[in-house]
């Protein structure tokens, strides 16, 4: 049987949960895929580990063979690449705008023209993206079907 424990902590910044093994179970491996299956994400910077909502995040990155993903005001490296993203939280309004990056259709503030037929998205939090002119079908494709649903 896994031992746990809860630990009230009234100083604590936010909640955040540990997983602790010698070696994955069946009973642990469980545990992680309910946690996996909650629509979260883990992000991982060099200290710390942290439980992402999809809805939290801006736009991903990839950089150096690495993903990102870049919240308000927060960036958090992610197991998974653009196109697992993109697939998985669509519904959450991820849709690719590079070769390189997903973006949160719902935290784009406006749209406006650039440069070779490219778009700049400027983000709620003010935050400036490209998005490639071969993806602006998909991208519009997808921010209709966000204002048709009702959008967030």
């Amino acid at each position: 049987m896994m031992k746990w424990t809860k630990t009230y902590e009234p100083g604590l910044g936010e909640n955040y949960l540990e997983i602790h093994y010698k070696n994955i179970n069946k009973e642990t491996q469980d545990f992680i895929n309910y946690l996996e299956s909650k629509d979260v994400l883990m992000g991982r910077n060099e200290t710390e580990s942290c439980l992402i909502k999809p809805d939290d995040i801006y736009y991903c990155e990839i950089v150096d063979r690495k993903c990102y993903a870049y919240l308000r005001q927060e960036v958090w490296k992610l197991e998974e690449g653009l196109a697992e993203l993109t697939e998985r939280y669509e519904a959450h309004g991820f849709v690719r705008i590079s070769k390189s990056m997903v973006v949160n259709i719902h935290k784009v503030k406006r749209i406006e023209a650039d440069l070779n037929m490219r778009m700049r998205l400027v983000l709620l939090n003010e935050e400036m993206i490209v998005m490639s002119r071969s993806y602006r079908n998909d991208f519009y494709k997808q921010l209709k079907c966000s204002r048709m649903e009702g959008g967030k």
